[in-house]
């Protein structure tokens, strides 16, 4: 013998899917007064397969479909959120996780955005290509940046909405297929062993021993401004060194330092056991900044990088050009760089960073740089 519940299930017809002429699918099925409806599904067919799954569930409760969905539609654009309104919950939820930099890039994007009345105020859900496409031509044409500036802004705002979606605030990302624009030729840089020197021996201390560090280790500028004494192992049986970082997305890492690195550090620290590597004389703290002087070095030698100044970031891709000019293999530079987007993190995730150290034995000597030397004696 059938329950109640069982028997008046059995009556509920299931809920078809029909694809239409027009490329669409509509839903069909028989509401609870016993009346046959049709309801456009849009052209996604997964979504249709969704919607028909939530109207069975609706029938079984005895309830109208049309107006369950009704009715849970306006409750969406009443709770509609745009992206102002979820910028604190991007950052409260994901910011929080990332580096001080990373959070940074993320408050100069949002920031630009806000100069956009008409975008930051629109409901995420509304947000199109087309709009976003629009915000980005005005950002080229009225600012005059450069596309690797709008690419990265681009690239936040869709970030933004892939979390969105993740979190159950959107049901997809408008902007998943947005193509970026195609940057300008990347910088090559190609500084010499003997430039390098000059740049070093012009430059007043420590920020001299701060570019020869970068150089050798290939570190990122803020990692090594920040990098404190408890951070850094020296290796007993050889003249190398290990350093543990905080690398772009907040991951822990530990990098290995060549002969070289471990020689500036040493000679940096010194007898001290504690505190940042890097002091400013004036201050006795980190250097938040060191780009006032070495500008004016590099201007001084017309350092040059595709007809612009070279930068501080550049010494990081001089790093990387002396290693390949040696004949080492792409694979352990990216390893050693630590880049770590999802193409190269799939491809070298097996290699042991530390087990690399060998190989930064063969970045060249900055001809000259025993200035040090030369500076005790």
């Amino acid at each position: 013998m059938q329950k109640k519940g069982e028997k008046s299930m059995a009556k509920i017809k299931p809920v078809r899917i029909k694809e239409t002429e027009y490329g669409t699918y509509s839903l069909h099925f028989t509401n609870p007064s016993g009346k046959m409806r049709r309801i456009s599904a849009g052209p996604d067919y997964q979504h249709a397969q969704r919607l028909a799954s939530q109207f069975f569930n609706w029938l079984v409760e005895a309830k109208d479909p049309e107006f369950e969905l009704e009715k849970m539609q306006k409750l969406k654009t009443d709770r509609s959120i745009t992206l102002r309104d979820f910028y604190p919950i991007f950052l409260k939820r994901h910011g929080i996780h990332q580096s001080k930099n990373m959070r940074s890039s993320y408050h100069y994007c949002y920031k630009n955005i806000c100069r956009c009345i008409k975008f930051v105020d629109t409901p995420i859900e509304w947000i199109t290509i087309g709009d976003t496409l629009d915000y980005l031509n005005l950002r080229l044409e009225n600012d005059g940046v450069c596309y690797a500036t709008v690419n990265k802004e681009a690239s936040f705002i869709r970030g933004m909405l892939s979390r969105a979606v993740e979190w159950g605030t959107l049901e997809n990302n408008p902007l998943q297929r947005l193509r970026m624009f195609r940057e300008s030729e990347k910088r090559r840089v190609d500084l010499t062993p003997e430039q390098a020197f000059e740049l070093i021996n012009l430059l007043p201390e420590p920020h001299a021993k701060i570019v020869e560090f970068a150089i050798y280790s290939g570190f990122r500028k803020e990692n090594i401004l920040s990098l404190q004494i408890e951070q850094i192992r020296f290796h007993d049986l050889t003249p190398t060194g290990e350093v543990k970082l905080i690398v772009k997305g907040g991951r822990k890492e530990t990098f290995p330092i060549g002969e070289y690195a471990v020689e500036v550090l040493k000679k940096v620290i010194g007898k001290r056991k504690k505190g940042f590597v890097f002091l400013n004389p004036k201050t006795q703290t980190r250097y938040v900044s060191i780009h006032k002087c070495f500008n004016v070095v590099v201007r001084r030698l017309n350092l040059t990088v595709n007809g612009t100044k070279l930068r501080f970031h550049d010494l990081r891709h001089v790093f990387c050009t002396w290693l390949l000019k040696q004949g080492v293999s792409i694979d352990v530079i990216r390893e050693l760089a630590g880049h770590r987007n999802r193409a190269t993190t799939d491809r070298y995730a097996t290699l042991n960073r530390l087990k690399l150290s060998k190989y930064l034995s063969y970045l060249p000597e900055i001809k000259s740089s025993n200035r040090l030397d030369a500076e005790a004696s």
